[in-house]
Order: C-alpha cells, then sequence, then structure tokens
C-alpha cells in the first residue's frame, strides 16, 4: 500500500474545509430541539480543523500527515457522536451523519498505517463500545 503524496492531501484537506464552508453557508433551516447537536458538531470540526490553516501555509509533509491522521480519527468520532448523541438532529431536514457522511475518507486507512509505524502503537477503529460497520475502513 503506498502512502498518499503531500499533495494528494492538501487537496483532501482543502475539499474538507470546502465541505465545512458549504455546510456554514448552505445551513437555512435549523429546528430549534437541533441545537445542542448541530453545536456539538460545529465544535468538533472546529476541534478537526483548528491547524488546518497553519498546516496549509507551511507545507511540510510530516505536519500534513498528522493533521490529516487526526482529521480522520476526529471525524470517525464526530460520526460515532452524532449516530449515539444526536440521531434526530438535522439541518435543512438532512441528518447531520448524513452531512458529516460527506467529509471525504480517501486516506483514512493509509494514516491510520502511517501513524501506526511512526509511532509503533496500534490504533484501534473506536474507542466506542458499540461497532457500526459503515463507519469501518
Amino acid at each position: 500500500m503506498t502512502a498518499p503524496t503531500y499533495a494528494a492531501l492538501k487537496t483532501e484537506l482543502l475539499e474538507a474545509l470546502d465541505t465545512h464552508i458549504d455546510i456554514l453557508k448552505d445551513a437555512s433551516y435549523i429546528q430549534e430541539g437541533h441545537l445542542d447537536g448541530i453545536m456539538f458538531m460545529m465544535r468538533s470540526l472546529g476541534f478537526i480543523f483548528d491547524r488546518a490553516p497553519k498546516v496549509l501555509a507551511e507545507e511540510d509533509p510530516e505536519e500534513m500527515n498528522y493533521q490529516m491522521f487526526q482529521y480522520y480519527s476526529l471525524l470517525t468520532e464526530l460520526k460515532y457522536n452524532l449516530t449515539l448523541h444526536f440521531p434526530y438532529a438535522q439541518i435543512n431536514n438532512v441528518s447531520l451523519l448524513e452531512i458529516a457522511d460527506q467529509f471525504p475518507t480517501t486516506y483514512e486507512k493509509e494514516m491510520k498505517d502511517w501513524w501506526e509505524n511512526l509511532t509503533g502503537l496500534s490504533v484501534e477503529e473506536t474507542k466506542q463500545t458499540i461497532e457500526i460497520k459503515e463507519f469501518e475502513y
């Protein structure tokens, strides 16, 4: 299995950021009772993308690998949390999980493998206590 190039990871990160921007600009209908889930998702995306501008500006392949490993890991964690805690929450009558599924995950397995090879640690697919096959890579 070949590791993705810096350019491929950069493109994936830019697509993820574009997806996030689209969510923000297209949110025209939110039911009041769904705000807790939406706020959770927006805060989570804030943590996921917090370092992204700096990583994109530095053009450091190692930092990009780490950013993308974190992105994929935290995105999967977000999906689990949405499924477990906010399955009802929607934006524009679309579930938050469906919205989260729009984020790209092309190199998720490769970044997990990169992290394991770098650190010697084994990364479990989830820290949750349930399995959801759709989230496995």
